[in-house]
């Protein structure tokens, strides 16, 4: 029998994080607040247990969207948040539970993203289906600082004591001040990248609900913002989560050495692993960047119910813009033939329906 509990207001969830082995800053209450702070998300947790404590659970945000549809995440914004169950019996029992909620509650689709799937067990019966892989990043900062150090490619410590012998000043905190000179670096380096970038209020609430474990790291040029470095230290686990730099201003690269100033305050303080991160396998240079700085790479699958749908060749069903339909539906009907008013000869190339779903060209 599953329970679902509140995960922020439930004492009970965060004495079961911290004494769990495998959960991540993504499992806290702290996270799941700035989520909720941001985009509204109600976050709930699946889970078990009817006793005092927990005993296994999995994180969520019901997430509803006028563009995307309703559905429910492991979490958004998360690289991964492994579900954090012992036993092959206790996660199948969630994921029953999870698929007979995604037909009662009307869910577009239910999205798990586990670091590694050998805690699950078979999930062959479970209706849940692997998405494309990605990678997943880590470094083993145990080690002392000049073998971590010697493990950096010749580059990159280049450019780290090139930034240690300049002029540039770098600067760690959290207060608004801070965070706020590091969202002027992100905008730029998401419209460098073409990506849209995340709301001010995202950065603000998560150094306002994470407070000690977020760090901003900045690096100064005449008191001017160049690079920036946003990190997150939950127990021994350092995670490097965002960072941008001024597309003119550090052109050389000096924000590398916030990455060295950031892995050498974290040891100060405990740490013995870094999370660098997913990364698309289509991502070259990022994956390359990573195994630069010594980083192991490990596959990153992310699961779904219920499956995306495939064409013949095994791509998945391209997703109609005009009518709206979800890609588990497969490819479009056929349009209805359309009358068109006689204007004349059509000019060559133009199509004599427009109301052709362009979708049907690709799905095979």
């Amino acid at each position: 029998m599953t329970e679902l509990m509140d995960p922020i207001g439930d004492p009970r969830w965060r004495e079961f994080v911290l004494r769990h082995p495998r959960s991540s800053v993504f499992h806290t209450p702290e996270w799941l607040e700035a989520l909720r702070r941001t985009y509204g998300f109600a976050p709930v947790a699946y889970t078990t247990s009817r006793v005092a404590s927990v005993s296994c659970g999995i994180p969520f945000c019901a997430v509803d969207s006028w563009l995307t549809g309703r559905r429910l995440v492991s979490l958004p914004f998360s690289d991964h948040c492994q579900p954090l169950v012992e036993t092959g019996v206790e996660c199948d029992e969630l994921l029953e539970a999870l698929r007979d909620d995604s037909h009662q509650r009307g869910w577009r689709y239910v999205q798990l993203r586990p670091l590694s799937l050998e805690p699950l067990g078979p999930l062959e019966r479970s209706g849940f289906a692997q998405e494309e892989a990605q990678y997943h990043y880590r470094l083993d900062i145990g080690p002392h600082l000049d073998e971590i150090f010697r493990g950096v490619k010749y580059d990159i410590r280049k450019d780290i004591r090139r930034a240690e012998r300049s002029a540039l000043r770098s600067v760690v905190g959290r207060d608004p001040r801070m965070v706020d000179a590091y969202f002027g670096l992100h905008v730029m380096t998401r419209s460098t990248q073409g990506v849209p970038p995340q709301p001010r209020s995202w950065f603000r609430n998560l150094a306002a609900c994470l407070g000690e474990m977020l760090d901003v790291h900045l690096l100064l040029q005449d008191d001017t913002p160049i690079a920036g470095l946003i990190t997150i230290l939950f127990r021994d686990q350092l995670t490097w989560k965002y960072s941008a730099s001024h597309p003119v201003k550090d052109r050389a690269g000096m924000g590398k050495s916030l990455m060295w100033t950031s892995i050498r305050r974290a040891k100060d303080r405990g740490a013995v692993t870094l999370d660098m991160g997913r990364c698309d396998p289509d991502n070259g240079g990022l994956t390359q960047f990573k195994e630069r700085w010594g980083g192991t790479q490990a596959p990153l699958r992310y699961l779904r119910f219920p499956p995306i749908a495939r064409g013949p060749a095994g791509a998945p069903w391209p997703s109609c813009c005009r009518r709206g339909r979800p890609a588990s539906a497969g490819p479009c009907p056929a349009p209805r033939p359309r009358r068109l008013r006689s204007r004349g000869p059509r000019p060559a190339g133009r199509p004599a329906r427009r109301g052709a779903c362009r979708c049907r060209r690709t799905a095979g």
